[in-house]
């Protein structure tokens, strides 16, 4: 392993609260073990009337594990099992954390908007949103992005969450309740990118364009005014839906083709 990705490791280890000795320590173990307090002090180069300290609180934190006297002999835990630990562990701390925080009395003096840098990061924020998501989620996407949070919307599904879905496209998701938003008269996709909007709880949203040719422009915050904006275009597009499906002909007939005199009434 050469020494920057070693580095790397080591400052994702302290970033997850291991000491600095600790991660050497238990790095010198995954590379070669069982190993002696000598050894491990030689191949990490942690001092050797700090190993014992150090290797007891591993062992306490259940990262690693010793057998014999004279000399005793540690081993490290398996990098996916140490990943387990400290997932459940840092899930464990910040459950607590927030019950503890719940109950001081808090209200924002400003609600940023934070720019997203593309469809990544976009869809990343959009997967860790859902997951906070208690009682609705109302989104506007396309498939393709579909394709992407359809697991996370199955999940919050599954707890018992509601999921409103405008689409652009032509899937047929087996998850939530579904209207379609036609795709003509939207020219403009190849320039900005296909849009996201999305909406967890009236608390917190994502709005914009991924990016096509220009760059994405794609926001999220937990303002206020912003979010009861996004919610109710969503919303009144799910009418708008309904209503089509509901008249049929009779809404072409009144309004053109997928409204297309109300498109070029309003220039849209």
């Amino acid at each position: 392993m050469s020494d920057k990705a070693l580095e790397g490791i080591l400052s994702n280890l302290k970033e997850l609260g291991f000491t600095e000795y600790e991660g050497k320590v238990y790095m010198a173990l995954l590379n070669e073990h069982p190993l002696s307090a000598y050894n491990i002090s030689k191949n990490s180069s942690v001092p050797h009337s700090r190993v014992y300290d150090i290797t007891r609180r591993l062992i306490k934190k259940g990262y690693v594990t010793s057998k014999g006297t004279n000399p005793e002999l540690f081993s490290p835990i398996s990098p996916e099992e140490l990943v387990s630990r400290l997932r459940r562990d840092n899930t464990k701390r910040t459950d607590e954390l927030k019950l503890q925080l719940d109950s001081i009395q808090f209200t924002a003096d400003f609600d940023p908007v934070w720019n997203l840098s593309g469809r990544t990061e976009a869809l990343e924020m959009a997967e860790e949103l859902i997951e906070e998501a208690e009682n609705t989620i109302f989104v506007g996407l396309w498939d393709e992005e579909l394709k992407v949070l359809e697991e996370s919307f199955k999940k919050a599904e599954k707890k018992g969450i509601r999921i409103l879905i405008l689409l652009y496209g032509e899937g047929k998701p087996d998850f939530g309740e579904v209207y379609y938003h036609s795709v003509e008269n939207l020219q403009d996709i190849t320039e900005v990118g296909r849009s996201l909007d999305l909406v967890i709880d009236s608390k917190v949203c994502i709005a914009g364009s991924l990016g096509g040719v220009a760059p994405c422009q794609s926001v999220w915050t937990r303002n206020k005014g912003l979010i009861k904006s996004i919610e109710g275009f969503i919303i009144h597009d799910f009418y708008i839906a309904e209503m089509r499906d509901y008249l049929g002909d009779k809404a072409d007939e009144v309004f053109g083709k997928k409204f297309e005199r109300l498109r070029l009434k309003y220039g849209h």
